[in-house]
């Protein structure tokens, strides 16, 4: 997908297909990473072979996939704030609410540096974020737009994939809660704004607006 600036990568753990980006300016040293998962090795080798250090880790929510990277990045760059949904800190340090413990392999991150709601504005790196809530894939699941971007970018974990949306039969999952915040928070958005999702290939607002099969707008 075309970029400009600021430049997205993305690192997919194989275990569960799941996507971490590292999201940066051209002229800055400093990055943000979103949801870094299984693959911890790779995505701390990507960083420091782009000349990087991050000044955030960006949590969509704390279901175990999306945050088993970040003790690792927190180590290696102790100064770099963890950040997460109010609702979903909790997941961090349960391997239960988590998930993990589910799958046999219980893990926790260390407690967050920051609790985000709806409406805040984070600077890091460079970039004016803004948060916004979207339950029903996790009860605390949040978004981190970049508005002031050409073409507008939304990391939207797990929320809305290209062609799909986030399974709502975990704990906490709700269908109307969803989708409800798919039509007023991602379908409200620019139609060029681009969809980069936890899992799957970036898509655009206009895409799914028109070809999602569950939430068509």
């Amino acid at each position: 997908m075309e970029q400009r600036d600021p430049k997205v990568i993305t690192i997919v753990s194989a275990m569960f297909g799941q996507n971490c980006y590292i999201v940066y300016r051209d002229n800055r040293s400093d990055c943000v990473v979103i949801d870094p998962g299984l693959d911890w090795g790779k995505i701390i080798r990507n960083i420091v072979n782009l000349g990087l250090a991050p000044a955030a880790i960006l949590i969509t929510h704390g279901h175990a996939d999306h945050i088993a990277g970040v003790e690792a990045v927190k180590e290696r760059w102790p100064a770099t704030e963890i950040v997460v949904g109010k609702r979903d800190a909790d997941k961090l340090t349960d391997p239960h609410l988590n998930l993990s413990a589910d799958f046999g392999f219980p893990l926790v991150t260390p407690p967050a540096d920051k609790l985000v709601e709806d409406g805040q504005i984070l600077e890091y790196a460079g970039m004016r974020i803004l948060v916004r809530e979207v339950p029903g894939h996790s009860e605390g699941h949040v978004i981190y737009l970049l508005n002031d971007t050409t073409p507008p970018l939304a990391f939207v974990g797990d929320v809305i994939f290209a062609g799909s949306i986030g399974r709502t039969d975990f704990p906490g999952g709700d269908f109307e809660l969803l989708e409800e915040g798919i039509r007023s928070k991602i379908y409200s958005l620019p139609s060029e704004t681009q969809l980069w999702s936890g899992h799957g290939p970036p898509t655009t607002v206009e895409r799914e607006k028109t070809h999602n099969p569950f939430v068509r707008g």
